[in-house]
Order: C-alpha cells, then sequence, then structure tokens
C-alpha cells in the first residue's frame, strides 16, 4: 500500500479544478459560454433530440452522421475527424497516452487545465511569458526553448489573454517543429480571424482542438472534437478514445446546431459587434488595462484596483474570473461578452469602481 499512498498523496498535492461558482440572479460573465445564443434554440434542438432517440440502445449511427457534420464544416475529411466528452477530456487521453513521459512548453498565462493535467501526469511544463505590453510572444525565444521539449500547446485564441498570434508566426512554428507534438486549441477560433485546420494533412503532429461548448452554446452537453492527420485520428479513434464517449443526445444536440449553423453565426456576429462597444467604452476607464480580444471575452488589468472591483462586482451581482497576479500581469480579470444589457451593466460597475 506504500506506493498508493505516495501516489495518492502526489496527486493531492496539486490544485484541483474549482468550478464557477453559481449564483441565482447574478450576470455569469466568467466562463465565456455563449449567452447571447436564443435559449429556446437549445431548447428545440435538445427535444428534438429526445423525441428522435431511443435511449435503450447505444448511439450507432449518430458517429457517422456527425464525423461527416463536422467535416463538411472544418472543410475536411472524416478520416481527420475524431471526437469526445469536451475537448478536456480529449486533452487529458492525449497527455495520458501519447505524451507519457515526455515535456511540454507553453505560454503564461494560458488553459491552466493543460498544465495541470500536465502535472497528473509527470509531464514537465516551461512557460514562457506572454508580454503585458500587448499579449504578444517572443517566437525566437520560444522556439529556441521548445528545441528539447516534445509537446507545443498554443491556444488560438489564447484563453485568458483573448488574442491570436500573428499567423504567419505560428505557421512557421509549426514547419519548425517537426520532431514535436503540436496541439493548436482553437476552443474560441468561430469569433477570431483564422483557423489553422487546412495545416492538418500537410503535418502529421498536428492537432487543432475544438468544441461546441463556446461559440455552439452547448457547454451543458459535453461536445469535444480534434482536427488531425489520419494517421493521428485513426489511432485515437480506433485505440485511445472511448467506444461510446458521447450520449446519442449529445450527438444530436452537435448534428442539429450544425444543420442550424445560421444561428450561431448570427449570435457571433453580435457577440463581435458589442466586444468593439465594450472595448472601446473600458479602454477610455482609468486604472485599468485592457486588451483587443479575438474571442468572446475580454481580459484585462485592474492593478491596485483589483479588490475594489471585485467587490463592487459582486455587489452588482455580476460574475467575472479574478486571476489575480497571474505571470507577469497584475490584477488579472476576463469577463464574458455577454447580451447588450449585461454588457452596459458591467461597464458602468467597473466605472463606478474605478473613480
Amino acid at each position: 500500500m506504500d506506493w498508493i499512498s505516495k501516489e495518492l498523496s502526489r496527486i493531492k498535492d496539486h490544485s484541483p479544478y474549482k468550478r464557477p461558482r453559481k449564483q441565482q440572479d447574478y450576470y455569469k460573465l466568467d466562463s465565456n459560454e455563449n449567452i447571447v445564443l436564443d435559449k429556446r434554440f437549445i431548447r428545440a434542438i435538445a427535444l428534438k433530440s429526445i423525441n428522435d432517440n431511443d435511449f435503450r440502445e447505444y448511439p450507432l449511427e449518430h458517429f457517422e452522421l456527425l464525423f461527416n457534420k463536422i467535416a463538411k464544416y472544418a472543410n475536411l475529411d472524416t478520416k481527420n475527424v475524431g471526437i469526445g466528452s469536451g475537448s478536456d477530456q480529449i486533452m487529458d487521453l492525449l497527455l495520458s497516452t501519447i505524451c507519457k513521459e515526455k515535456s511540454a512548453i507553453t505560454i503564461n498565462p494560458t488553459f491552466s487545465y493543460f498544465i495541470d493535467r500536465c502535472n497528473m501526469y509527470k509531464i514537465p511544463v516551461k512557460l514562457i511569458n506572454l508580454s503585458t505590453l500587448d499579449n504578444s510572444l517572443d517566437f525566437e525565444s520560444f522556439i529556441n526553448e521548445s528545441k528539447n521539449k516534445d509537446i507545443i500547446y498554443l491556444a488560438s485564441p489564447n484563453n485568458p489573454t483573448g488574442n491570436q498570434f500573428k499567423i504567419e508566426d505560428v505557421i512557421n512554428l509549426i514547419e519548425v517543429s517537426k520532431n514535436k507534438l503540436i496541439i493548436i486549441d482553437e476552443a474560441y477560433v468561430e469569433f477570431s480571424d483564422y483557423s489553422l485546420s487546412n495545416l492538418v494533412n500537410k503535418h502529421n503532429n498536428l492537432i487543432i482542438m475544438r468544441t461546441f461548448s463556446k461559440a455552439f452554446g452547448l457547454a451543458g452537453a459535453r461536445i469535444g472534437y480534434i482536427l488531425a492527420h489520419e494517421e493521428i485520428i485513426n489511432i485515437f479513434n480506433q485505440y485511445i478514445q472511448l467506444p461510446y464517449p458521447l450520449s446519442s443526445f449529445s450527438m444530436q444536440l452537435a448534428i442539429e446546431a450544425l444543420e442550424n449553423i445560421k444561428m450561431t453565426k448570427r449570435s457571433i456576429e453580435i457577440i463581435k459587434q458589442e466586444r468593439n462597444t465594450v472595448y472601446n467604452k473600458i479602454n477610455q476607464l482609468n486604472n485599468i488595462k485592457i486588451y483587443g480580444s479575438d474571442a468572446n471575452f475580454f481580459f484585462f488589468q485592474t492593478f491596485d484596483y483589483f479588490n475594489k472591483i471585485r467587490e463592487i462586482l459582486f455587489q452588482e451581482k455580476i460574475l467575472i474570473k479574478d486571476f489575480g497576479d497571474i505571470g507577469n500581469y497584475k490584477g488579472a480579470m476576463r469577463a464574458t461578452i455577454g447580451t447588450k444589457e449585461m454588457n452596459d451593466k458591467l461597464v458602468l460597475a467597473l466605472e463606478k469602481a474605478t473613480k
């Protein structure tokens, strides 16, 4: 039992994931969900899924339908598609199988789940800080630091900073990193300027991660997918992934969402418009440094006003993600772009707190 106790103690040393708090009657701007998408639409496709499925049976025909829909959406072949119970589950599988006993490099700050799971599986991670001036990355230095690493992880757009890097810099990174597994997390790609999914057939060491939790408004359904070279996908689907990683209910939801893509696209355009409006308003406030975003959220520093802002936002019943000091950022916060009403209330609360 000694080795079991030691291993359990090692696991307990890691910081456990803390789910965002649920507060009734609060504006929920802390998890980057698509709150703009009409809830009635989601309810309608959920009801259709309930009516169309016999939940006594295993989901069989759903796999082919969903693979076809995702492939068409991503302008790829079904041989390039893998699915999972959220992109988190897919990432966990990749790290616990392909990436065992390897080393990784990523940026700081970035999606903390990747770092946490690397720690869980004893994968050393090198963190390269972003510039607090403009969230930029010194790619020359990053490439040099990655020479002795096996895995490169980049979120595009990055979470929590919200920015995409210059496409030519990312493509160059991929082209010079031939002997490494490159994971590009495109959870927020629908809100951004570019995707790198068209490169997966050219580079057999590239994995693009995607999700239905953000733009498609299906966070509760837990649907994720990856796009990669046929060689990777074949191994992932046949040997690594579970036989039934998604329920028939969830797969039907994803199929319906893709068949009614206009609803999602309409909400994305509204979010982009609000993104510009909110940025311009917050950028005029004192004691806050806000950064431009290519996602559906904003990242900003609050410096010495961190505690005051956090208190006033809670008083105003607004939930956002408050990081505090992270990387080289001071009093960092991240707020989802919601409806106009939510965004206006957020701006007024920040104005009140920074006077």
